[in-house]
């Protein structure tokens, strides 16, 4: 992705800026312009300037159809009333927008979420940049970490808003708007506003929106790539993508991460797919042995939101990419969310709603029994008991392992506030909810895995494409997401459109565990977590206990509170170098900015 840094033309904090870069030797990487008379930016890699410098778009835009933004579209949207409206309504991609309007900068984070953007304030002064990094560096300040925003994390996981675990900096949300006039975020995107409800799609009208959803993603994001490696799994979103791309005939290999674990190994699946279609396939084993306990994989962002074994992944996927001479790297990750793997009696609720579709009731009940592996009357009494609950997104409470003081602080459920549910029923309102959760782990990478990553499962298009299919037409014949298993149907092997089972990787984490549970278990009980009366440490000592007397227990929730005991200690003692901003913009392949060579600055706008 791009990076930016805004700040002040004046005063202490411009030289502040320039500084800071020239320190790192990385002035010569980034191109200076000016905003108005208030704001400089500083910008690296692929960016797009309006004509009459009004408009910018940092990362990478597309058109409905999947087309590269044209500086034709790039200038009307600059003449609108409301650029950012403007933008939103007709691109799609992994960018921020910037408009300066009536000496007011302001921003637009596309729903994709994969162009980052945090925003402080230091005394009066508005800084804006890419990444916390490079908000470190233009600011010159640390960031405290707020006790707050890490209760929060903790107890609501999924839901992720503007107010990060840092404090005085804020993270503009996908879809949202924000200006530096502490005016807040607004959302812009909303997604359930036009919902289509009461209505049964036919199988066809299903397959053709979502299936031209998913090309106009894929063909976008592999756009200007020479090879891409496809991170296959040999689950249905992996295996949809790897059909696409043999579909669209664009080169690329794939490479499955397998565990330790036999049991766990489920790359047969992905090499089944990879001999139906004729293409490459790699296997790359993960061992909890390199891993490094006491690194944070979160390190670089403003939430404790990455889990320590997305080490072994970053480690097996730059291998890859250097190895097999990929440029790019897709992922099937979010397709669970995107595709309403909904763990929920809502879908019931839904096809109750209306009686243009209450007659396939009878049918719904059963399928969600059958893929929830319980009762038909089980899905009854759920279904009418959620009926009483009040119509909204929000995250029920996980205070395991929480003290009871922090416990006591929080409401049982967090509600996400600002996307208008209109008309949606409460099964749709569920699968949106699954969807914003995805936000929090899409940038939970290191570089240079990061800056090749792209997830078109969850791009704008395909969410609103899945978006519009009833929540309860993604479940039959017991299955879920039956709708992607249709489109693989008599095109892949009959073991992928039929497979129920989903891969996992408990083995590695069940032995880092073994291997280091006391060390952990001493870092916790002594730790920020502890110190901060956020956790209880006795529970914490027993669960460790159990899992080492009887190698059960609840690890992947102690897993949580590692690698947010981890992020705290990294991010308290963490410095800015050139090797940690260091990325795909770098050594020649930043991208020309609105046509120009990339030696040559934009003018000020």
């Amino acid at each position: 992705m791009s990076d930016f840094i805004l700040c002040p033309a004046a005063g202490p904090a411009i030289g502040i800026a320039r500084r800071a870069l020239a320190d790192l030797s990385l002035i010569d990487d980034f191109c200076e312009t000016s905003i108005d008379a208030n704001y400089r930016l500083f910008l690296r890699g692929r960016v797009e300037i309006s004509s009459d410098r009004r408009l910018v778009i940092i990362g990478e835009a597309f058109d409905a159809a999947g087309g590269r933004l044209s500086q034709e579209s790039l200038d009307t949207a600059a003449h609108c009333a409301d650029p950012l409206e403007t933008v939103a309504s007709r691109h799609w991609g992994q960018f921020v927008a910037v408009v300066v309007d009536a000496q007011t900068v302001r921003f637009y984070r596309d729903p994709s979420a994969g162009q980052g953007c945090y925003m402080c304030r230091v005394g009066r002064a508005f800084f804006a940049a890419s990444s916390v990094d490079l908000l470190r560096l233009a600011t010159g300040e640390d960031f405290e970490i707020c006790r707050d925003g890490i209760i929060q994390a903790l107890a609501y996981r999924d839901l992720r808003q503007d107010r990060t675990a840092l404090k005085s900096v804020c993270e503009l949300t996908p879809g949202c708007t924000a200006s530096d006039q502490n005016e807040g975020v607004r959302y812009v995107w909303q997604p359930l506003a036009d919902l289509e409800v009461g209505r049964a799609l036919t199988h066809e009208e299903i397959a053709e929106r979502l299936e031209r959803a998913l090309r106009v993603a894929v063909r976008a994001q592999t756009n200007g790539a020479s090879r891409v490696m496809l991170e296959l799994s040999g689950g249905l979103d992996s295996s949809l993508l790897a059909m696409l791309l043999a579909d669209m005939a664009i080169d690329f290999t794939a490479v499955s991460y397998v565990g330790p674990d036999a049991r766990d190994d489920e790359s047969d699946f992905a090499r089944a797919v990879c001999a139906h279609l004729g293409r490459q396939w790699r296997g790359s084993v993960l061992s909890a042995d390199h891993i490094r306990l006491h690194k944070s994989a979160a390190a670089h962002l403003a939430w404790p939101s990455a889990r320590l074994f997305t080490q072994l992944f970053d480690q097996a996927a730059d291998r890859a990419l250097d190895e097999l001479g990929c440029d790019m790297i897709m992922s099937g990750g979010g397709g669970d969310g995107t595709f309403c793997y909904l763990p929920s009696s809502a879908p019931l609720i839904d096809c109750l709603g209306s009686w243009k579709t209450m007659l396939n009731s009878r049918a719904v009940v059963h399928d969600l029994a059958l893929a929830h592996e319980t009762t038909s009357a089980e899905i009854i009494w759920r279904a009418l008991r959620r009926m009483i609950l009040p119509h909204r997104l929000s995250w029920k409470r996980d205070g395991s392992f929480l003290s009871r003081e922090t416990r006591r602080s929080l409401s049982r459920r967090a509600c996400h506030r600002g996307i208008d549910l209109g008309c949606a029923p409460r099964g749709k309102c569920d699968h949106l909810k699954q969807m914003i959760g995805i936000h929090n782990h899409l940038d939970a990478y290191s570089a240079p895995r990061q800056d090749a990553l792209r997830f078109p499962l969850v791009s704008r298009p395909v969410v609103e494409a899945a978006l519009q299919i009833p929540t309860w037409q993604w479940f039959e014949g017991g299955r879920n997401r039956a709708p992607v298993r249709r489109l693989l149907a008599d095109r892949l092997p009959p073991m992928i459109s039929g497979r129920r089972s989903k891969g996992g990787f408990d083995a590695v984490i069940r032995d880092i565990f073994k291997q280091r549970s006391g060390e952990m278990k001493a870092h916790l009980h002594d730790g920020w977590l502890a110190t901060e009366k956020i956790i209880d440490v006795d529970a914490v000592d027993e669960e460790f206990r159990r899992f080492q007397e009887s190698g059960s227990g609840g690890i992947n929730r102690l897993m949580v509170l590692w690698d947010t005991e981890m992020w705290v200690r990294a991010v308290r003692r963490r410095k800015v170098t050139r090797g940690l901003l260091e990325g795909s913009a770098i050594g020649g392949t930043r991208q020309s900015i609105a046509g120009r060579s990339p030696g040559d600055a934009p003018a000020a706008i």
